[in-house]
């Protein structure tokens, strides 16, 4: 389902393609499995519940606040996607936000944050972003690619909030949490 939608929208036929969607079960799947992994790792050995550290984003170091940002950004604009049943744009949305800004930018560049001895704010709230990051990737996946995002929010969220991601309401925005000139200042360290 969520190759035959990155490709084309649901009204274009679309050919079946192995190598597609070995490229997109690599490309996306792959990726989103991988840091998954690494938050869970690394939040087994320090044994934190993300719950637990409720830090207000404006505490929280630049990178965190980026993240946050951008993480809105996109949810904004996949929630007009929806509305006007562009699922395409949706999926490419998706998939581009994991790959490129969370996987590639944002783990990359936090590692050393989660290795760190200290417990202190700055590792704190990386386990609290990227919990943040993965609980709203799962929800906003989840009309696309159904099993894999209930299995993601179940093992995250342990039974303390819904019983299913299929219970939530669709992530929105949080509009006060993006931040146009963090995301044009740090845009320019990335490119």
């Amino acid at each position: 389902r969520w190759y035959l939608l990155a490709v084309s929208p649901p009204w274009v036929p679309t050919k079946f393609d192995e190598d597609g969607i070995r490229e997109t079960a690599s490309r996306f799947f792959g990726t989103l499995v991988n840091v998954y992994a690494f938050f869970t790792l690394y939040a087994n050995i320090d044994e934190v519940d993300p719950d637990d550290m409720d830090i207000p984003v404006e505490q929280r170091p630049e990178i965190d606040r980026w993240v946050i940002s951008r993480l809105n950004t996109m949810l904004d604009q996949i929630s007009k996607d929806m509305a006007g049943y562009e699922l395409s744009r949706v999926t490419r949305a998706i998939e581009s936000f994991l790959v490129d800004e969370v996987s590639n930018w944002y783990v990359r560049r936090s590692r050393e944050r989660f290795w760190s001895n200290e417990f202190d704010l700055d590792k704190k709230s990386a386990y609290r972003t990227l919990y943040e990051v993965l609980i709203a990737l799962s929800k906003a996946m989840a009309p696309f690619a159904p099993f894999l995002a209930e299995d993601i929010y179940l093992n995250l969220t342990r039974g303390k909030a819904m019983e299913s991601v299929h219970l939530e309401y669709y992530p929105t925005a949080d509009k006060a949490l993006i931040d146009p000139s963090l995301d044009e200042r740090s845009g320019l360290v990335i490119t």
